[in-house]
């Protein structure tokens, strides 16, 4: 398993519980969706894994290493990287830009960098480019790679978003709502996307409200009510079961 949750509550009130006595797995290499109502508690779920809040009881484990009380930058150094509803790209900055800011490795950001030689950053500058090329190609974005990210459209925003977790390096992504508010154009384009992620040998953990795409993309469902979970194998599965759907309209 890449991550395991064990016993998981939280609340910001002793009164509401939002998460109760939850536990999941995940498994290498396959795409989740993450469903439920609005105010359900499915990002507030995603700040808990990412260490945003901490639990009040239970364990969180990233193959087996225990992240239940790390920071948010130690949770992504171990590679768990996130986006956000809000997107949180740097509007001033190109798109290629943000993307070389993502990466994981970039050797820029290192203290001792100014003790190397010139030809050292060349090199590297070099590989960074590179990848950049490389991950903006993928994402559709070669026409505006050099354009601020605050003047594309908000479905090039959400690819540049994707993109830069993808640049960030994590093994497991957790993705927040990926198509709210795009058209079908982009919607298709972040399906297939999603899918050559998972070929990459990376697991996928998204919350998402559209069923459609849902049904295009998901190994597997979690459907969270009132702090608790039950999974389904897929969307057929839990438009069958009746109390689920209930809830959920």
């Amino acid at each position: 398993m890449i991550l395991q949750l064990a016993n998981i509550n939280f609340g910001f009130t002793p009164e509401k519980q939002i998460i109760k006595n939850l536990s999941l797995s995940l498994e290498k290499q396959k795409i989740y969706a993450f469903i439920g109502s609005n105010g359900a508690g499915k990002t507030t779920l995603f700040n808990l894994i990412t260490g945003f809040i901490r639990p009040q009881s239970g364990q969180i484990l990233f193959y087996d290493k225990n992240l239940t009380n790390m920071q948010p930058y130690q949770i992504n150094r171990q590679g768990v990287g996130r986006t956000f509803q809000d997107l949180r790209l740097i509007n001033k900055l190109s798109v290629k830009k943000n993307i070389i800011l993502a990466m994981k490795y970039n050797p820029s950001d290192k203290w001792f960098n100014a003790l190397l030689p010139a030809c050292f950053h060349r090199i590297s500058n070099r590989n960074i480019n590179q990848k950049a090329d490389e991950i903006i190609e993928q994402f559709f974005l070669n026409d505006v790679k050099d354009t601020l990210a605050d003047e594309i459209s908000y479905g090039q925003q959400k690819l540049l978003t994707l993109a830069c977790c993808v640049a960030n390096g994590a093994s497991l992504l957790l993705i927040d709502e990926p198509v709210a508010g795009i058209q079908p154009e982009y919607r298709n384009k972040v399906a297939m996307l999603l899918k050559q992620i998972k070929d990459q040998e990376k697991t996928i953990f998204l919350i998402e409200h559209n069923t459609d795409f849902i049904s295009d993309i998901a190994d597997k469902i979690f459907f969270l009510h009132e702090g608790e979970i039950s999974d389904f194998e897929n969307m057929e599965a839990l438009r069958a079961d009746k109390q689920v759907m209930e809830a959920y309209i």
